[in-house]
């Protein structure tokens, strides 16, 4: 022990990887628990959603106002989830450093590079956000709270429409949307400003990449009709799958062209 404790700075052991393997349970954990977060935001988003639409098409006299107020309350819910997804991205990064730096090396039995002791320190040492604000609204409203936005923004035109009567001309839903001392034009303009900004919202969401942390959807590939399968069952009910070299297939395409 004292003789550790003569050591000098250059001479000290690196991390070991018992050392290393709790870090890493402890990252784990932790992007766990964020996780969870985000997804008990989520339901609260969700239960709110399907509470207001239940309430104001429970009865043709219920208010509409509570599809705007709950539209709102979705939105402000859309708000702290992209800055829990923030703080999620920090751990869920660690974890990825140390999947894609130590493990996989591991696996493949190659060498730690010095370059992934070097990333852990700096990211230890300096942790710091890595998604902007608007990226984190941008990401959370393409994945999860589009179509909670759609269907509240939605349900407050329909029932304009239908309740208590459907209405027959434009000035009378503007007239159903007045909500006190606000005329109904008024609310008309800025639900129509909503909708266009969370449409270009998700338009960008849409070119932008995705976090390093989030994966990625496999290539689509070429449709395949309904019967395809069917014709490749044999009589004992077993798969056939035909197979050609190419020769054969050009040799065949030579034949039909000559």
């Amino acid at each position: 022990m004292a003789e550790r404790l003569r050591r000098t700075p250059g001479q000290l052991p690196g991390i070991s990887e018992v050392t290393l393997a709790h870090i890493y349970r402890a990252e784990v954990a932790r992007s766990t628990d964020w996780r969870t977060r985000l997804d008990t935001t989520t339901n609260w988003a969700i239960t709110v959603a399907a509470a207001v639409v239940s309430f104001s098409f429970s009865a043709p006299s219920s208010p509409h106002p509570t599809l705007l107020a709950g539209a709102l309350l979705v939105f402000t819910f859309l708000i702290v989830e992209a800055r829990r997804y923030r703080y999620y991205d920090i751990w869920a990064r660690r974890v990825r450093l140390m999947e894609t730096g130590y493990l996989v090396p591991l696996m493949r039995r190659e060498p730690i590079t010095v370059d992934f002791y070097s990333a852990m320190a700096v990211e230890y040492s300096r942790p710091r956000l890595r998604i902007s604000a608007r990226d984190s609204v941008v990401f959370r409203l393409r994945r999860t709270y589009a179509p909670i936005l759609a269907v509240l923004l939605g349900s407050w035109v329909f029932k304009l429409d239908i309740h208590p009567y459907p209405a027959a001309t434009w000035h009378e839903l503007a007239a159903r949307a007045r909500i006190g001392p606000v005329p109904g034009l008024v609310l008309w303009i800025l639900w129509v400003i909503s909708v266009s900004v969370f449409v270009w919202l998700l338009w960008v969401g849409s070119r932008a990449p995705l976090p390093v942390t989030e994966l990625r959807s496999p290539p689509r590939r070429g449709t395949v009709s309904l019967s395809e399968p069917f014709r490749r069952v044999g009589p004992a009910g077993r798969l056939h799958v035909r197979r050609e070299a190419p020769q054969i297939r050009r040799a065949e395409r030579e034949d039909r062209l000559a």
